[in-house]
């Protein structure tokens, strides 16, 4: 029996975490807020999407296959950096605007891809509460990589639609030119993943 005033023992498990604790494991996320575990899945998925997207423009911007000619005295291809002629590379004499122009905004995306792979990683990994949800930046580094490559990828196939004007030369676009589109759907799905795990990570905040 128990005296006369004094409470009942807490029973371990309806005792709730401390407010103060600003780290909490997986499992005790998810048994102490059902969408965290959500937010996880989103975030790690937006991670994967975020790192494939800056494989694929990475490997768009250092190779050589945007076109592929083939005339009657062989192939040759070229790239945003460099042009080959019977496996003999150079960089050209002159580099035209457009050029410079998908160079530019290319190199932008790839940047900010890397800095929203950054945030994701932050984000996964750290418990540490920044003044500015990392989830956030990091969806918006996506969409402005995506903007990137919209613009860079826009800007060279409006350009080299119709640039071969010999009709004795089959101009086509190559692997990694497509390798730049490729990347564009991707880096929206990774941002917008990462906003859906931002708005979860607000949800549990709150709580």
């Amino acid at each position: 029996m128990t005296a006369k005033g004094q409470g009942c023992p807490p029973t371990p498990g309806l005792m709730h975490p401390a407010r103060g604790s600003s780290c909490r494991s997986g499992s005790q996320d998810a048994a102490w807020w059902p969408g965290s575990r959500e937010m996880q899945a989103c975030g790690v998925g937006s991670c994967l999407l975020a790192t494939l997207s800056l494989v694929l423009l990475c490997v768009a911007l250092s190779t050589d296959y945007w076109l592929v000619a083939y005339g009657p005295g062989g192939t040759a291809h070229s790239g945003l950096w460099q042009e080959c002629v019977a496996n003999a590379c150079r960089s050209p004499d002159r580099i035209t605007g457009y050029i410079q122009a998908t160079r530019a905004f290319l190199i932008l995306a790839t940047l900010a891809t890397a800095a929203s792979v950054l945030f994701l990683l932050v984000s996964l990994t750290s418990c540490l509460h920044s003044p500015v949800s990392t989830y956030l930046l990091a969806a918006i580094t996506g969409f402005a990589a995506g903007s990137c490559t919209l613009i860079a990828m826009g800007v060279f196939s409006g350009e080299s639609w119709h640039k071969n004007s010999d009709r004795m030369i089959q101009l086509t676009f190559e692997w990694s030119f497509y390798l730049g589109w490729a990347a564009l759907p991707l880096l929206g799905l990774g941002g917008a993943f990462a906003l859906v795990a931002h708005k979860r990570h607000s949800g549990y905040e709150s709580v």
